[in-house]
């Protein structure tokens, strides 16, 4: 069989296998679940000043001691799969001439390396084993969780110089932590006398609160769920943390998890709850089941504790979902199904009750393999890689698209072709994104890092993974060989890249030491079992990594890793600009398009609303301004520049900064010799009486006007004139028209023209009749985005685009009471439906079409 037909083959197979899975995950439509919902459990405050004095007390009690844990209680890795050779494929969408099979690139890395220092390590005061390291990034500070010890550092800028430490053999610490505690302590400050593992970490950027969960180890059954949050984002010595905790004996009667050992919680923060996952054990250690839980964050930040457990939710090792989005009215669960699909949950709250969705949704996606035990350098013991566990899910939504997606990513096995294998010989870090999250979730794309060598193949393990607001991801993972040492390795890809690539990757550690710590007996070399990648709260591009190396002989370090996002776009001089208007005396306006050359992804960008960061647009020349900054695409911005006339004639420099301060520099030259339209509008109303709108404006300082043109639309981009105006007088006046044959929707707008020929228009007057069914969509044609206005009734529809084959192919719930905008930037040029429907069922649709320039 040739290539093409090979290809063939594997896609009709995929396609006959994801029809049967999606008619699988459709098939069920059992009662979601109303969860049994804990409340009234209050808090305990401690000042950070507290617990850093606890902490103390404990350090000097247990100077010199390592903390060894048992071996990790692993779940059944895989449960059968269907058809398992229709998947294997090493990265999706397909690339037609390797099926999609790429090799890792060890040379550079798509966001650059700045701080990059080293947080804890082994030998930190009561160290633990393995380090279940993982870490977040705030609005001032950055928080790195390990078993026994938490510690939190000022946030570096990435214009500022790097903080760093010695990435090789070193034990060097970065110095003067804002906080620097034992876990142990650190909960114990609450809770006297518990015994804690698993911490992790997340700062929820919409609240600006650090949120941190641990279990307890102390009992065989019955174990505790731990929680503490911050009083804000900045972590002081009169700031506190309130702690929360709840045993699995308190669940509701019939609770699965009752009597049994919660292991491996996970941890997800979004507008309304945290998300919580974990694996049940039995006291023996026998695998039970997997759960959930779901936290109401206000009431947590108040002070109580309101939880809602689900058990048993048919998922390996389920991953709360973090999702930074204002606007997310529905929680996720995402966790191992078996070797071609993973399992997905979903929580809504109808009428205020915590639910969840009733049956697990699968996600197929390419076969999947157990990890080996990892060779490494150095190491008599192989290290262990856990399983084929999930880690560090997390959703964010591209500001470039505006759509939201999911990212997460695991270790499997595979072959020199990157493909899921139980004979592969090495390890690898599949990757994924997810889409379509709040209908029926499907794999937008997925890759694989790995290395193809015969002999000595270097093994990725223990992946996290993240996207920036710009559409670019970031992978962290361990690496080694029995050739080469454990190191920490950022590979990435761009918003542009081809679908299930990675682009180079790089070594942010350079470790000459062996890691032997057991002499390769008792715990296997444990390793991991966390990693984590975040983004900057303050800016949505700046991204972190969190991971742990072999910093010195027998020994880990956990480092925090900073990446600087590709500078802004190479601005281009505008020249002379035009002269625009003159709205206050001895003062000119006009607006302005910059445009910028992109290399190697440099762009403008801007998060936009409720980020303490944003793109700003500054000059010199003194009493010049800028207002009115608009993003519109990553290589071009709008914005009115404001200027004093004494300076007609003169060369300013502009500076364009994203909101990581990156910034650039271009010029422009103010107008001289710029007839002025002295027309100056007051106002311009319209309202709708009978059967015919009334339109009333007022104008003052008519020198030079040659008329008023009353123009009308009923889509709001092609306009014509209905009516004209002579000048009232050189100090103007009042004006009215009424227009006896209205539409259901009607645009109008005044332009005012001048002698000399100059004009300028007014704002737009929006008048509607029929509320019910209002539904106006423009520009047509359109290009990267459309803008839709229609009836308060259809808040809380649905608005799908369907293209001329009749396929649906971009929807998005209404959630703004009368516009909406759209990005049909990844939309072909052709015809397309624009449909809106609500609630009650009513639907309008129109026409529309994409022209791409």
């Amino acid at each position: 069989m040739n290539n093409l037909s090979k290809l063939k083959s594997i896609f009709f197979s995929a396609l006959m296998l994801s029809l049967f899975f999606f008619c699988f995950g459709q098939s069920a439509h059992a009662q979601d679940i109303i969860g049994k919902t804990i409340t009234g459990i209050k808090g305990i405050t401690k000042t950070v000043a507290e617990i850093n004095a606890n902490s103390k007390i404990y350090d000097e009690a247990n100077k010199g001691k390592i903390f060894p844990l048992r071996p990790e209680l692993e779940t059944p890795d895989l449960l059968p799969g269907f058809d398992n050779e229709s998947r294997l494929f090493g990265k999706w969408p397909l690339d037609s001439t390797n099926l999609g099979n790429t090799a890792s690139r060890i040379n550079g890395v798509t966001q650059t390396i700045h701080s990059n220092f080293m947080a804890t390590d082994f030998s930190t005061a009561a160290g633990g084993w393995p380090p279940d390291n993982n870490g977040d990034v705030g609005s001032t500070q950055v928080f790195i969780a390990q078993n026994y010890r938490l510690k939190v550092y000022a946030k570096p800028s990435v214009i500022g110089a790097a903080v760093t430490t010695p990435n090789g053999t070193s034990t060097a610490l970065l110095g003067s932590p804002a906080l620097d505690v034992s876990q142990n302590a650190f909960f114990r400050t609450a809770f006297t006398g518990v015994t804690t593992t698993d911490p992790h970490v997340r700062f929820d950027r919409l609240t600006s609160r650090w949120f941190v969960i641990s279990m307890s180890t102390n009992e065989a059954t019955n174990n505790y769920l731990l929680f503490a949050v911050s009083s804000g984002a900045t972590i002081t010595g009169t700031a506190s943390f309130t702690f929360f905790r709840i045993q699995l004996s308190s669940f509701p009667v019939g609770n699965a998890d009752i009597g049994n050992f919660l292991d491996y919680p996970t941890l997800g923060v979004d507008a309304n709850s945290l998300y919580l996952g974990s694996n049940i054990f039995t006291g023996a250690g026998a695998f039970s089941h997997s759960s959930a839980y779901v936290v109401d964050k206000s009431d947590m930040i108040a002070g109580t504790l309101t939880i809602t457990p689900f058990s048993a939710i048919n998922m390996s090792t389920p991953q709360g979902v973090h999702n930074d989005d204002v606007a997310a009215t529905e929680g996720y669960i995402i966790g191992s199904f078996n070797s071609t699909r993973l399992g997905f949950r979903r929580v809504t709250y109808p009428g205020g009750v915590t639910t969840l969705s009733a049956t697990t949704t699968t996600i197929v996606i390419n076969t999947i393999a157990s990890p080996i035990l990892q060779p490494a350098a150095g190491s008599s013991g192989n290290l262990d890689a856990s399983n084929s566990r999930l880690l560090a899910a997390m959703i964010m939504k591209n500001k470039i698209t505006g759509v939201s997606t999911l990212w997460t990513a695991h270790t499997i096995q595979v072959n020199t072709s990157g493909v899921g294998s139980t004979t592969g010989g090495r390890n690898g870090c599949r990757w994924y994104e997810f889409q379509n999250l709040a209908g029926t979730p499907t794999m937008l794309q997925s890759g694989t890092l790995f290395n193809d060598a015969t002999a000595n193949p270097r093994g990725f393990w223990f992946p996290s993974i993240a996207m920036s607001g710009q559409g670019h991801a970031i992978l962290a993972s361990s690496s080694a060989s029995a050739v080469d040492r454990i190191n920490i390795v950022i590979a990435g890809r761009y918003r542009t890249s081809a679908l299930g690539d990675l682009e180079d990757s790089t070594y942010a550690t350079s470790t000459g030491s062996d890691y032997n710590p057991f002499n390769g007996a008792a715990f296997v070399n444990r390793w991991g079992d966390y990693s984590q990648v975040g983004v900057d709260p303050n800016d949505n591009m700046t991204m972190w990594a969190f991971h742990q190396y072999c910093n010195s002989t027998n020994s880990y370090g956990v480092r925090a890793i900073q990446l600087k996002a590709p500078p802004p776009a190479a601005a281009i001089a505008l020249g002379t600009i035009g002269c625009g208007t003159g709205p206050v005396v001895g003062t000119r306006t006009t607006a302005v398009t910059l445009n910028g050359t992109s290399t190697n992804n440099s762009e403008f960008y801007d998060p936009g609303t409720g980020y303490a960061n944003r793109l700003a647009v500054t000059t010199t020349g003194a009493g010049v301004s800028i207002s009115n900054i608009v993003f519109v695409n990553p290589t071009q911005i709008t914005f009115n520049v404001v200027w004093p006339t004494t300076l007609n004639g003169t060369t300013q420099t502009l500076t364009i900064t994203n909101p990581d301060l990156q910034a650039v520099t271009t010029t422009y030259t103010l107008p001289t010799g710029c007839i002025l339209v002295p027309l100056d509008l007051i106002s311009f109303t319209g309202k709708g009486i009978d059967k015919r709108v009334q339109l009333d404006w007022t104008t003052e300082n008519e020198v030079n006007s040659d008329y008023i043109g009353l123009e009308k639309s009923t889509d709001k981009y092609t306009f014509s004139e209905i009516a004209r105006f002579n000048s009232i007088g050189l100090s103007g006046g009042n004006y009215q028209h009424f227009d006896n044959n209205p539409a259901d929707l009607n645009y109008y707008r005044l332009k005012q023209v001048d002698v000399s020929g100059a004009f300028k228009y007014s704002n737009i007057v929006t008048v509607r009749f029929n509320e019910k069914i209002g539904f106006s969509v423009y520009p047509n044609p359109a290009s990267t985005s459309l803008t839709l206005e229609y009836a308060a009734t259809f808040k809380n529809g649905m608005i799908n685009i369907i293209d001329a084959a009749g396929k649906r192919v971009l929807s998005k719930k209404v959630v703004e009471l009368n516009k909406t905008i759209l990005n049909v930037s990844s939309l072909q040029s052709g015809v397309y439906v624009v449909e809106i429907n609500n609630e009650k069922g009513e639907k309008l649709q129109q026409k529309i079409v994409i022209e791409k320039k």
